[in-house]
């Protein structure tokens, strides 16, 4: 067990178990007479957890923010899949009767219009969500090989989680479709519709269960946060006590 886990196992018992652990370690030679090493030692160990405080409070607030970026996308793929399924019917439509093609066409057309509108708005501080063409040049961002997806590392607490944006913009070209085409291979383009409807269902559904688990890491982190500041408080018998003395300024509590 080293001192840090040591100062965690006494930091709750009451006042003086940090003089209590401190007794027993080597105590060095005082550099300058204002302070003793016994003073050094308490110091250097508290200021280890409320850095470690610090640091959880921040990784709490960027699990928070991948959250939110989750949220976003599972809300957009969630509309994105709703309309994908109508113009999946309505092509089914016209596949079963080819004089609904015009009408049909207009309804299918505005759909897709829509959802390229979503893509190319699903943004969250300025990232794209769901259009690889917003991700030249942010250097946030690390694209993969083949360019369709991209991943944003965040830093939650002593790990760190990856974040990955799929591309939807290839959903932009049904926009040009026109249903009453005679040209139009139905088929194929029923086909394309089934595997789009698929995975948009995934891209909802993953990021919407993502949204709700960053949540709850940020609960976490902030529990553990407020756990070793209070750690590093109950550790020091007082503020009476000369261990206090000139220790504040060692790490910073903001967060």
């Amino acid at each position: 067990m080293d001192f840090f886990d040591q100062l965690m196992a006494y930091s709750f018992l009451k006042s003086g178990s940090l003089s209590l652990m401190l007794e027993g370690m080597p105590q060095p030679m005082p550099v300058i007479q204002q302070r003793s090493g016994k003073e050094m030692m308490a110091a250097a160990l508290t200021g280890r957890i409320r850095s470690d405080s610090t640091m959880l409070r921040q990784g709490a607030k960027n699990v928070t923010e991948a959250s939110n970026m989750a949220g976003i996308v599972a809300n957009s793929a969630s509309t994105i899949l709703s309309n994908l399924t109508d113009m999946l019917a309505l092509a089914q439509e016209v596949k079963a009767d080819s004089t609904k093609g015009a009408a049909d066409s207009v309804k299918f057309k505005a759909l897709a219009q829509e959802n390229t509108a979503i893509i190319s708005n699903s943004k969250y501080n300025g990232i794209s969500l769901l259009d690889k063409s917003g991700w030249t040049g942010d250097s946030r961002l690390t694209v993969s090989s083949d360019g369709n997806s991209a991943s944003l590392k965040i830093q939650a607490g002593y790990d760190n989680s990856k974040f990955t944006l799929n591309d939807m913009s290839y959903l932009n070209a049904l926009a040009s479709v026109d249903l009453s085409s005679p040209s139009l291979d139905l088929d194929a383009l029923i086909s394309t519709l089934s595997t789009n409807v698929n995975t948009a269902n995934i891209i909802y559904s993953g990021n919407d269960a993502l949204s709700k688990a960053y949540a709850s890491e940020s609960d976490f982190l902030v529990k553990q946060a407020d756990m070793l500041a209070k750690a590093a408080k109950d550790a020091m018998p007082s503020e009476e006590d000369p261990l206090l003395r000139d220790i504040g300024s060692i790490v910073s509590t903001t967060s």
